[in-house]
Order: structure tokens, then C-alpha cells, then sequence
């Protein structure tokens, strides 16, 4: 209200000046009216100095930066509890992979460990997680070809209870791909290290 009143006081001198000004004359103000609101413009001024304050630029709340600083400090991070359901559930196998991984040599295996491993055990599977091109330029006798983008919705493919050895070109895919047969399907996989170069290293033939 105050600062609005002192708008107004401005905007009625200004205009006086303007009209006289285009009339060529100087206009004749009662002083005393002109010191009266002087008096009233200045002493509202004054009395309400916190209102005229200026603020530092780093905490001013026009600042937007200071306002995206306060925005991220202010984000907590998320709880989660025990009670999820089928969420905490993955979490807890999760967990339980990367925490027995060293211990289980991050379930990699050579050819030579897969050729011993399946001359005593036939209950295996080959599972290709490289794209169908790749696979059909080349692939190991019985592999089942599932994408690695496609794996969980054709896990159902592997033959339940069997133990899984995967392999892509390079490792990467085939480690995710044991992951998470491992986390979300219970399954028994492992990495089948080198993938088709190892395998044919070994001296084994590959299939079109």
C-alpha cells in the first residue's frame, strides 16, 4: 500500500511537469502542499526502510540457480522397505548374486571347463543372446537363440531344470544375460568365456 502511494505521488508531479511544460510555464504549487507530500513520501520511505532492502544475489529468491540448488537439496532419498512384494524379493537375489559372485569366479566358465563339465552331465543348455544375423553366420550345435533384449520374455525357451551356459561375441551381454537368468529366473547359468572365437579355438565346429 505504502509503495503504491508513493507511485501515485510520483505519477501526479510527473504530470504536472509534463502539462506545464507543454504550456510553456512554470507551475505555480502551493509550497506548502509540495512539502507536505515531500514529507509524506519520504517519511513513508524512511519508515519502512526494511521494505527498500536490498537481498544478496546468491539467496535472493529471484535467483533461480540458488532456487535449483534448494530443489536438489531438498529431494531425500527413497526408503525401500521390506514389504515390496515381488520387488524386495528381486532385490534380495540380487543381492545374493553380486555378493557370491567373486566367489564363484563370476560364474564364467572356459570351453574346456564347459566340455568337462558336459561330458559327465548332459543336463545342459546353450543359450546365443547375439541377434539372429549373428547367430545365423554361425553358432554351436543346439544353441538356443534368444536375443539378449528378448530374454525375459523367451526365458521360457531354456528347458526348466536344466543348468545354462550362454554366450554372445564378446562376454558383456552374456555376463547381463547370466544375471538375470540367475536373479529372475532361478536358473543355474554361467558365462561361456570367448563365446563362438573360443569355441572354435578349442577345435569345435560351429553350425549355419
Amino acid at each position: 500500500m505504502k509503495s503504491s502511494n508513493l507511485l501515485l505521488g510520483l505519477m501526479a508531479l510527473a504530470c504536472l511537469l509534463v502539462q506545464a511544460c507543454a504550456l510553456g510555464q512554470t507551475p505555480d504549487l502551493d509550497q506548502n502542499k509540495v512539502d507536505q507530500m515531500n514529507k509524506q513520501i519520504l517519511g513513508e520511505k524512511k519508515t519502512d526502510t526494511n521494505s527498500y532492502k536490498g537481498q544478496p544475489w546468491a539467496t535472493s529468491s529471484l535467483n533461480d540457480s540458488n532456487k535449483k540448488t534448494n530443489s536438489v537439496e531438498s529431494i531425500s532419498a527413497v526408503q525401500v522397505s521390506s514389504g515390496q512384494g515381488l520387488s524386495s524379493e528381486y532385490m534380495v537375489k540380487t543381492d545374493s548374486f553380486l555378493k557370491e559372485a567373486m566367489n564363484n569366479g563370476f560364474y564364467v566358465m572356459s570351453v574346456a571347463e564347459f566340455l568337462i563339465k558336459t561330458s559327465a552331465d548332459k543336463n545342459w543348455a546353450i543359450v546365443d543372446v547375439r541377434p539372429a544375423q549373428q547367430y545365423a553366420g554361425g553358432h554351436i550345435s543346439g544353441a538356443i537363440n534368444i536375443p539378449l533384449e528378448n530374454l525375459i520374455s523367451q526365458m521360457g525357451m531354456i528347458p526348466a531344470g536344466q543348468k545354462v551356459a550362454v554366450y554372445c561375441a564378446t562376454d558383456t551381454n552374456a555376463a547381463f544375460a547370466v544375471q538375470t537368468l540367475r536373479v529372475y529366473g532361478s536358473r543355474d547359468a554361467y558365462v561361456l568365456s570367448g563365446g563362438i572365437v573360443a569355441w572354435q579355438a578349442a577345435g569345435m565346429s560351429v553350425v549355419t
